[in-house]
């Protein structure tokens, strides 16, 4: 007798193979992947972020000798007291940002060296300020001309071979997780190190002293005038220049 393949039995031999090829199968678990770990400039970035965030006051350690006073106010303004750093280092200074402009401050008085929206003049920039208020949102920029590298909180900035004048100097900055500046060093300023935690931010900004029209203080002291000379003046006799008398002839004797 003949067998004839009719679609019943055919069913049924499908059905049984694919039930075979189920019972050889077998899952393979993927291996997870381990997280990326970021790279310094972003970790950098990300404790920038937060950093621009903060307000506070704190005393940093400065290498040039004594305490640097930040104030980061609540509103904005923002004010940085330099110990020994005008006149040859006789005199302490304040630099300030209020909505009146920029000041230097020594002595009790204060001094508006630039408008609200202009920069401190060279002759008057203490530079130490300028970690806080004005580098510190540059180093959000993907694109600056530095390599960065990370050991623990510390970032070292170190030029490129890029021939490009970068917007901050190389140099190092430690920032911790919540963004807090434990640390910046510079060629242009040398080193400050936090001192002591921060504390809490004022409201606002007073300068410490009263508005003067007096001249700003520079670095260097200025030079004492010489002497003047009053070119009307009798100039006092020379002695050396005193002629001699002369003697009187003795008299002729009598014939």
């Amino acid at each position: 007798m003949a067998w004839t393949w009719t679609g019943k039995a055919v069913a049924a031999l499908t059905l049984t193979a694919l039930l075979a090829g189920c019972g050889t199968a077998t899952a393979v678990d993927e291996p997870e992947q381990s997280p990326r770990r970021a790279s310094a400039q972003a970790t950098l970035i990300g404790r920038v972020s937060l950093a621009l965030d903060e307000t506070f006051t704190a005393e940093y350690a400065w290498s040039e000798g004594g305490t640097v006073t930040v104030w980061a106010a609540a509103d904005g303004t923002w004010r940085v007291d330099v110990p020994s750093w005008a006149h040859d280092g006789t005199i302490d200074v304040t630099v300030a940002w209020t909505t009146g402009g920029f000041f230097q401050c020594a002595a009790g008085r204060c001094v508006r060296i630039a408008g609200i929206t202009g920069e401190i003049p060279k002759d008057y920039d203490p530079k130490v300020q300028l970690p806080f208020v004005e580098w510190l949102p540059q180093l959000l920029d993907r694109h600056l001309p530095f390599v960065i590298t990370q050991d623990g909180d510390c970032f070292t900035l170190t030029r490129n071979t890029i021939a490009v004048d970068p917007p901050i100097p190389p140099g190092e900055w430690c920032l911790d997780e919540a963004g807090t500046i434990l640390s910046v060093q510079s060629g242009g300023f040398g080193t400050l190190e936090l001192a002591a935690p921060p504390a809490e931010a004022v409201a606002t900004v007073e300068l410490p002293g009263d508005l003067s029209d007096a001249e700003p203080l520079s670095r260097k002291a200025p030079v004492e005038p010489s002497p003047s000379i009053d070119p009307s003046a009798t100039p006092p006799p020379d002695p050396a220049a005193t002629p001699t008398p002369t003697p009187s002839p003795e008299p002729a004797p009598a014939e």
